[in-house]
């Protein structure tokens, strides 16, 4: 009897670790294949920073030298082709990561994209669809471009204010000069900073999931 107690001991002794075994790696298989979103990248991350604390302070300081010499198209077109340059950048690299493969969210993620766009979300929408999380990011990207190049337009050819401490026109009357007037800066940015924190969001889920 001792000697078949202590053999039934050995037996299940075995199995119990090959039982912790096997659930040990149950658990850690769980942690790493179930992850919704693409790997986080710190790049876009923090280009995404970068740019818009720069084109904030652009459009604002824009707005405050509205008619001035400073705050005129010719003068901060090379701050507008960096601010090209630094998106662009960052496009490129979602679209390398994303292979056209489109964009695709969790339900839980595309509702918060959703609620910061409002009515400036993309017409196809955030598709839950074939693709990725790098898809989205290049869609919203492309779409910063484009509001980028929106805001460049206006203050080339439409919006217009009266020199300040600038020569007067024949007339002896202030010139009428490129500007972006606050209000303009004002809308252009609250439309902009939506799709920047949109990217964000996006860029922060890929990072949470990659500590978890």
């Amino acid at each position: 009897m001792r000697k078949i107690y202590r053999n039934n001991s050995i037996i299940n002794g075995g199995f119990m670790k090959h039982l912790n075994l096997i659930l040990i790696v149950l658990l850690f298989t769980g942690c790493t294949t179930v992850q919704f979103v693409s790997p986080y990248d710190e790049v876009i991350d923090n280009g995404l920073k970068e740019y818009k604390e720069s084109i904030n302070t652009l459009a604002k300081n824009l707005a405050d030298n509205a008619g001035k010499k400073e705050g005129t198209y010719e003068e901060n077109v090379e701050k507008y082709n960096a601010l090209e340059s630094k998106i662009d950048l960052l496009i490129d690299r979602a679209s390398i990561q994303s292979a056209g493969k489109g964009c695709k969210l969790t339900v839980d993620l595309a509702a918060k994209v959703s609620k910061i766009m409002g009515d400036n979300l993309p017409p196809e929408g955030i598709k839950n669809d074939k693709g990725d999380s790098y898809g989205c990011t290049e869609r919203l990207l492309s779409m910063i471009k484009e509001q980028l190049e929106s805001l460049q337009k206006i203050h080339e050819t439409t919006d217009k204010c009266k020199s300040i401490g600038m020569p007067l026109d024949d007339q002896g009357e202030p010139k009428k000069v490129s500007c972006l007037r606050p209000a303009t800066s004002g809308t252009a940015m609250k439309i902009t900073n939506q799709s920047i924190n949109a990217a964000w969001v996006v860029e922060t889920a890929k990072k949470s999931e990659g500590e978890e």
